[in-house]
């Protein structure tokens, strides 16, 4: 950092291989706050090469540390305290994709004692017992954890942490000027489009399934999903018998999401639903289950289903490709919503006063961090 340089400095800690709303969220904080805040990303060797370049474009100074992933490792944990030891940050804001993940920056932070944020993306739901009470306990580490909905915020104020909701925000896609024909889909047809990483959680398998039943009413309508994981392989059987179209990973894939007259949400669990606040930005109806923090995205401005069940997701989507004009009045008062109350400028406000509000806080010369921690560890 340049000498003349007096921006306060934030320490992002990610230990994530991964590219999601988990990593979009530490891409816009940069962007959003860099004239506030200098940033300094930690992040592995694996990490996302899209997060790296888009830390990079908004002004981050990113670093890696070697091993550091979701297994905690020794080395891993020594060299993210020496480099945060280096940094002296005057806040560590570690990445938690989900309640197991983050123990190594949560631990090296710990280590160093300056004030700790994590931002915690996802609750999954069934996890062991044992790996729960260790996730339970690690969220007690940082002086607070920011949960992207009302949802999760609740999750981790009940596992004993201090918490506070800030809304998930995003920056209006900028929509492609062809979008069908970069999917390759006749300009005409009803089109039902998910957006995602191909996962179990996301509920594509249900989505494969209802589409035979839509089509039993809507005869000409496609399905194209767009994006990748470890679930593809097995969905490519259930996808040529249902004449969905797994179309693979695409950058910026939201800009793509006016090719669709309707984005379906078929998740199993979802902190939040990014997508479906992208969607709305671009008027596009929505239809998703209402688990997790997507009924506090949708409201009223969408159509919610009960998970698992293709037939209820088929009726919600026939609903929206039959009924045009009631469509294009969800999707307007979708946009209004989502404008008012999940742009990325609002959630880095939010969070730029958390990181004002704690760091001006004075701490008692007497007590040490060390012990603060621990009572944390142990309440």
């Amino acid at each position: 950092m340049p000498a003349s340089d007096r921006r306060p400095t934030v320490a992002l800690v990610s230990d994530s291989s991964g590219w999601g709303g988990a990593e979009v969220y530490l891409a816009s904080l940069a962007a959003h706050l860099g004239a506030r805040w200098q940033f300094v990303a930690l992040v592995g060797e694996h990490a996302a090469a899209e997060l790296v370049a888009q830390l990079v474009q908004a002004g981050a100074d990113v670093r890696t540390i070697r091993g550091l992933g979701r297994r905690p490792r020794p080395l891993a944990i020594l060299r993210a305290i020496r480099a945060l030891r280096e940094i002296r940050p005057a806040v560590v804001h570690v990445s938690l994709t989900d309640q197991g993940d983050g123990l190594a920056p949560l631990a090296a932070a710990w280590c160093c004692g300056p004030t700790t944020i994590a931002m915690l993306h996802l609750v999954i739901p069934g996890r062991a017992k044992g790996r729960e009470w260790v996730s339970r306990r690690a969220l007690r580490l940082p002086q607070l954890v920011i949960g992207g909905s009302a949802h999760v915020a609740a999750y981790a104020r009940e596992a004993g942490a201090q918490s506070r909701a800030v809304m998930y925000g995003v920056d209006p896609p900028v929509q492609a000027p062809e979008p069908r024909a970069s999917l390759g889909l006749p300009p005409y047809a009803p089109v039902v489009g998910g957006i995602g990483r191909i996962d179990i959680q996301k509920g594509w398998d249900v989505l494969c399934r209802a589409m035979p039943l839509v089509r039993a009413r809507v005869p000409d309508a496609r399905c194209v999903v767009i994006g990748d994981g470890p679930a593809l392989s097995g969905l490519r059987g259930l996808a040529a018998e249902t004449g969905v179209s797994f179309v693979g990973y695409r950058e910026r894939a939201s800009s793509l999401v006016g090719a669709f007259d309707v984005l379906a949400v078929p998740s199993r669990y979802e902190a939040f639903g990014l997508v479906a606040a992208e969607a709305m930005m671009a008027g596009v109806p929505v239809v998703a289950s209402a688990v997790g923090g997507i009924p506090e995205v949708v409201g009223d401005t969408g159509l919610l289903v009960r998970p698992e069940r293709p037939d209820e997701l088929a009726d919600a989507i026939v609903e929206v490709l039959r009924d045009r004009s009631h469509a294009r009045e969800r999707g307007e008062r979708g946009r209004v919503r989502a404008f008012r109350l999940f742009t990325a400028a609002r959630m880095a406000g939010e969070v730029d006063d958390l990181y004002r509000e704690l760091t001006l806080q004075a701490e008692l010369p007497s007590t040490s961090s060390f012990r603060r921690a621990f009572g944390r560890l142990g309440g």
